[in-house]
């Protein structure tokens, strides 16, 4: 009888420490999975956030759109996104093809979190904010117009990160890289 429920007591240390080993791991990875979801849900970038990119008008050396892509790239990196140039030229119309793009894409890509607007785009960059649904304004977490006259903080109502930068001393077409030299390492 004694060793029958010594036997008993040892099997349950077995199963308890059987199921201690499986249930840690799966517990430490759905600890792990709310505190990504908690994140997500509180408004923060996620790491492959997008920041949707969108050149100026189109010109005989630039048919999709003059921009300095390289500097615009290099400033999504530095401020946390992914940078995506959406390849077509502003045409400065309210349903030209770079307006209506943009929208479609940021309606079917939750990870476009941002938008840098150059010249012509910063001027979309405007008519797409005001098309989007509140919940596609919200999750628009930061906006970036370069270059674009006019345009105010105002026209962006519901971001809480608008930065508007007009044209440096070196000219409109300087004003991406200028606004990537304004970063501070």
């Amino acid at each position: 009888m004694e060793q029958r429920i010594w036997d008993r007591h040892k099997y349950r240390r077995i199963a308890s420490a059987i199921a201690q080993a499986f249930l840690l791991p799966i517990g430490s990875i759905a600890f792990a999975m709310a505190g990504f979801r908690l994140v997500a849900a509180s408004g923060q970038r996620p790491p492959n956030a997008v920041m949707l990119i969108l050149r100026g008008i189109a010109s005989a050396e630039a048919p999709r759109g003059q921009l300095d892509d390289e500097s615009a790239l290099k400033y999504a990196r530095r401020v946390g996104y992914h940078g995506d140039v959406l390849d077509v030229a502003s045409n400065d119309t309210a349903n030209g093809a770079q307006v209506k793009m943009a929208i479609d894409r940021i309606r079917h890509d939750e990870k476009v979190r941002a938008i840098y607007g150059f010249s012509g785009g910063g001027y979309n960059t405007r008519r797409i904010y005001a098309r989007l649904n509140r919940a596609e304004r919200q999750r628009i977490r930061k906006i970036v117009v370069v270059g674009s006259p006019g345009i105010t903080e105002a026209d962006f109502p519901e971001s809480a990160d608008v930065l508007i930068k007009n044209d440096p001393p070196a000219g409109h077409m300087a004003g991406p890289k200028a606004l990537l030299d304004s970063l501070s390492y």
